[in-house]
């Protein structure tokens, strides 16, 4: 019986158990007495003293099973024996039993104490089970309370908003769905295979094709699935467009479809648009990889923004029929009403009158100049306003959670997330980025030149831009950090809210509004930057001269909506630190440029209009947005003084609020060229 064993609590023969706070708890008795102590530490007999020790009572130590067991034996000092005895035996006192009779007692009283942890052990695992299948029922409770408020109004002819209400609050009464990535290898291998969704866990179409072969009956499914049609309705028939063909945007196919009902109701709508991964062909096999898989989750924040969030926005968006993705093959499909756009194959969109809540367009991304109806600050100041608004619901709560949007990864990325680095630079090698940054020089000043301004060909210009940006890029993850280091800087918003990515009408006064569409990337991030972004695309003469009274517009309208004071100073700041990124993303395109018009063709284009410059590419409007873009970089680094806003940034924050010392030109331009 050698061994020491020190047990947390009194051992005893027998135990009282009792349920509290959702535990098992036992209650300890003296195992040979009716008095009640407080529990001593059982020591072992020493080495050189073997032998019972529990004939004068105290704790001694038994062995059950090769587990050491204390067991305090309390002895009534007037007769020296136990009311436990007494009740078990008769006539013999424990001081009137051998050592043997004592060791069998105090060894059942030792394994009573064993036996006894164990059942207790056991009552815990239960409770928790119980507790965890309570929790479940009353979860799964909720989320049918939500299903049947949603089924009987869809049955009993609920509005619109209303369905729309009560399909989202269902929708967020369920677990997140969480994404678990997909690799490169994956989308290779994997992307012509049929996979179950993430979401609804149902086999779906990802392409025109697919959809024929899935036919009315998969729609049927889907629609109820997603709770936007009535168990007692079902869809008839499907009919792909033929006329109208999408070839726009640069992340994802589009396909518009057509389909009946079994039964008619004015709340469904018949004409439908689906947008779906890019085919992996040889045209478009490089955007699909970086939508799927360098993006990633971009489609699933597009598909979660239209199922969780579409009645909580301020203004118009799609009606939301299904939406689906796969991490095995990141193939994904989203449906939505069709927007009845009023100029669809018109020759020359925004010739046409139309009337009051007629929708203009569609608009085409880098064409506001050649398509837009009215002032094009009207237009902005409209997207602008709706940004702002929606940033201001997010910071009032009013959008989603935090832990939603955790669980969705639709939350912004903490500062701690782009690390300070004070002796080198945080961007790409210096000597690497030299000749990216030149090899971009000589497209615009030789190249291309008669696409961008005359300045480009100076030499004044060249010294400039490779300076600023190599600068920038030494400083870009501690500029990252700062975008995102003041909360109330960061909110949720579109990730690019150019004209295209919305919708517009004019009421009977001729006011005008808008919807809001392309959700993908919608998230938290820095509000300098998704400003910025809204802007990219639009011509730069109207950025530049209204900036000023876009950001009053946003700081105002964000604060009326929920959103905290912010200084219109500071958001200027972060809008032009953010053109440097973009600048670098288009910089990298370059050699894009010559993929979808080859290096011969650009001696013969002399501006914008040409054909090969200003349409689609493969479906995509990849290149008339890399040279809009690029453009407007350049001209905010040359005309709006971008250099010296960066320079300021050095000085007030990296050193004053930082407490850093300036970067080294070694670490800006590298060893090599500086050695």
């Amino acid at each position: 019986m050698a061994g020491v064993l020190a047990i947390p609590s009194k051992a005893s023969v027998a135990a009282a158990w009792e349920h509290r706070d959702g535990e098992w708890l036992i209650k300890p008795r003296a195992a040979f007495g009716e008095k009640q102590s407080q529990p001593r530490k059982a020591a072992a007999a020493p080495a050189d003293q073997p032998g019972w020790r529990g004939s004068e009572g105290g704790l001694v130590q038994m062995e059950v099973n090769k587990v050491q067991e204390a067991v305090e034996i309390e002895l009534n000092p007037e007769d020296g024996g136990t009311t436990w005895m007494r009740a078990i035996e008769t006539g013999k006192r424990w001081n009137e039993r051998d050592a043997a009779d004592q060791k069998v007692l105090a060894y059942k009283a030792a394994q009573a104490n064993i036996a006894a942890r164990k059942r207790m052990e056991q009552l815990k695992v239960e409770a928790a089970r119980q507790k965890e299948v309570a929790r479940k029922e009353a979860e799964m409770e909720h989320i049918l309370k939500h299903k049947r408020a949603l089924d009987k109004a869809l049955a009993s002819g609920g509005n619109k908003s209303e369905l729309m209400m009560l399909r989202c609050q269902w929708e967020l009464s369920k677990d997140p769905v969480l994404w678990t990535g997909v690799t490169r290898d994956a989308l290779l291998a994997n992307h012509a295979k049929k996979a179950k969704g993430i979401i609804y866990g149902m086999e779906f179409p990802w392409s025109e094709e697919t959809l024929v072969e899935f036919g009315a009956q998969w729609l049927t499914k889907a629609f109820h699935a997603a709770g936007t049609l009535d168990a007692s309705n079902k869809v008839a028939s499907v009919t792909l467009e033929q006329k109208v063909k999408i070839d726009a945007g640069n992340n994802a196919g589009k396909f518009l479809f057509e389909v009946t009902y079994a039964k008619e109701d004015p709340r469904l709508h018949t004409k439908l648009f689906a947008k779906i991964p890019f085919k992996m062909t040889k045209e478009t096999q490089a955007d699909r990889i970086s939508s799927s898989v360098i993006k990633q989750p971009m489609d699933l924040h597009e598909i979660n923004t239209y199922r969780l969030m579409e009645a909580s926005f301020p203004m118009a968006t799609p009606k939301f029929y299904f939406g689906d993705i796969s991490c095995e093959t990141s193939n994904f499909i989203l449906i939505t009403e069709r927007i009845p756009y009023a100029e669809v194959g018109e020759d020359r969109i925004g010739s046409k009158t139309l009337k009051p809540f007629e929708i203009e367009g569609p608009y085409d991304k880098c064409k506001d100049k050649y398509q837009l109806r009215g002032d094009p600050k009207e237009y902005y100041m409209l997207l602008v306003k709706t940004m702002a608004k929606i940033g201001g619901l997010d910071k009032a709560g009013e959008m989603l959670s935090q832990e939603m949007l955790e669980a969705t990864r639709q939350i912004a990325p903490p500062p701690s997330n782009f690390p300070l680095q004070e002796k080198q630079a945080s961007g790409q090698p210096p000597d690497i980025l030299q000749g990216t940054l030149q090899n971009c020089l000589n497209f615009v000043s030789e190249t291309a030149q008669a696409l961008f301004p005359d300045y480009v060909t100076t030499e004044e210009f060249g010294e400039k831009f490779i300076n600023t940006m190599m600068t920038w890029s030494a400083y870009s993850t501690e500029i990252q950090h700062w975008l995102h280091l003041d909360p109330a800087y960061v909110a949720l918003g579109h990730a690019n809210l150019n004209a295209d990515n919305a919708y517009f009408w004019r009421n009977n006064e001729g006011k005008l509004d808008c919807g809001i569409i392309d959700w993908g990337g919608f998230a938290q991030g820095c509000l300098g930057h998704k400003f910025w972004w809204c802007f990219n695309c639009a011509d730069f003469d109207q950025f530049r001269d209204n900036l000023s009274d876009y950001i009053a517009a946003f700081v105002s309208t964000y604060k009326e909506f929920g959103g905290p004071d912010i200084d219109p100073s500071v958001l200027k700041m972060q809008i032009l630190l953010t053109t440097f990124g973009n600048m670098m993303f288009m910089c990298m395109a370059v050699p894009d440029c010559f993929r979808m018009c080859p290096k011969k063709e650009w001696e013969t284009i002399k501006d914008r209009q040409d054909p090969r410059v200003a349409n689609n590419i493969n479906g995509k409007s990849t290149l008339r947005t890399t040279l809009q873009v690029l453009t407007n970089c350049i001209r905010v680094l040359e005309e709006m003084g971008s250099d010296e806003v960066l320079a300021t940034w050095i000085k007030d924050i990296w050193v004053g609020k930082f407490g850093k010392t300036p970067k080294s030109r070694v670490a800006i331009f590298g060893e090599v060229a500086h050695a």
